[in-house]
């Protein structure tokens, strides 16, 4: 069994709204996201099955790229949409959940995040911290910083993780010149 691309049934949906999904003219309606249900190798090798929502137009893309990840046996500690986390993207990834689409700004700005558009993944934060300066989010991720050292779940280029997104055309935030953002992976603007 491979990952499942899906509608957003009407019950997920009554749960999005007013969480991960706004009533904004921004919002990309229901009918251009799409459900994914990946496999996924836990931590200790077990097989789950994770739910994430992203763009229609990059479902498939992504469905494969989780895929592959799971065929290699990369570790995720959890793949939950926002709800599960009252939309709240610093619960998210303080809980090391990996995820897709919630309507929000960039943090400290008000721009939309390219997750508002279901335009961007993020996976393993804990493990693949955000970092500018002395900032890390989440905090508890200050002690896998140093990319040197090795732990399962850290993305590193190269890798399995990289390789996958570069397979479909996406940027790393870990390459980013001015901040490192190790977990999140999106389009192109």
């Amino acid at each position: 069994m491979s990952a499942r691309v899906l509608p957003v049934p009407e019950s997920m949906q009554a749960e999005m709204r007013g969480v991960s999904w706004r009533d904004d003219p921004r919002c990309p309606p229901f009918t251009a996201l799409r459900l994914v249900r990946p496999r996924f190798c836990d931590l200790s090798g077990a097989t789950r099955v994770g739910e994430l929502i992203v763009a229609a137009a990059v479902a498939e893309a992504i469905a494969g790229v989780f895929e592959a990840l799971y065929e290699r046996g990369f570790p995720i500690a959890s793949i939950a949409r926002l709800e599960a986390y009252g939309g709240d993207d610093g619960a998210s990834m303080a809980a090391n959940n990996s995820s897709g689409f919630n309507f929000r700004v960039i943090d400290g700005t008000s721009a939309l995040s390219m997750h508002a558009l279901g335009l961007a993944v993020d996976i393993n934060p804990l493990w693949n911290p955000w970092v500018r300066g002395d900032r890390i989010e989440p905090a508890a991720g200050a002690r896998f910083v140093d990319r040197a050292t090795a732990h399962p779940g850290m993305i590193k280029r190269p890798g399995p993780v990289t390789a996958a997104f570069d397979g479909i055309g996406w940027v790393w935030g870990g390459d980013w010149p001015d901040l490192q953002d190790y977990h999140h992976f999106a389009t192109r603007r």
